[in-house]
């Protein structure tokens, strides 16, 4: 991403009130992947409920860590390094009142969780794949998404 636009975007970030400080370091993590990626992303959807999800590999150079996104309905939901996106689990307290929430967030419950990961597999002791799979809430949103290591 270049320095123009990524001040671009956190200035947008922080005229609208969002604390920039995450969102410029979330910016800058995604930006450095970019720029020390040895290979485009690999992406795949999957459509559940009328949602489209979105993981993503991002590999990083070699012997770098590769990045692991998921974005639903093009809203990143989170970025994780591969050391730490085996076992995942993130919560939502929905709040009272009126609120933006993503649809799947919606299921009668207070709270909705995310969780899952990308299990690493291996072959002759080298980890040649990774295999994602995701729930939210009861909904299985990411489906035996196979990212193959070249």
């Amino acid at each position: 991403m270049e320095i123009a636009a990524k001040r671009k975007v956190e200035m947008s970030l922080t005229s609208l009130g969002v604390k920039s400080t995450l969102s410029a370091g979330l910016l800058s993590l995604l930006a450095s992947a970019q720029v020390l990626a040895a290979e485009p992303p690999q992406c795949q959807q999957q459509t559940v409920e009328k949602s489209v999800f979105e993981m993503c590999l991002l590999p990083g150079a070699a012997f770098q860590h590769d990045l692991y996104t998921l974005k639903a309905d093009k809203v990143l939901i989170f970025a994780l390094v591969d050391d730490y996106s085996e076992n995942v689990e993130l919560e939502h307290e929905i709040p009272e009142g009126l609120t933006i929430e993503f649809p799947l967030s919606k299921q009668g419950e207070k709270v909705v969780k995310i969780r899952g990961g990308c299990a690493p597999e291996s072959k002759d002791g080298a980890e040649v794949a990774r295999l994602c799979n995701f729930h939210w809430g009861k909904y299985q949103v990411v489906k035996d998404i196979r990212f193959e290591f070249k």
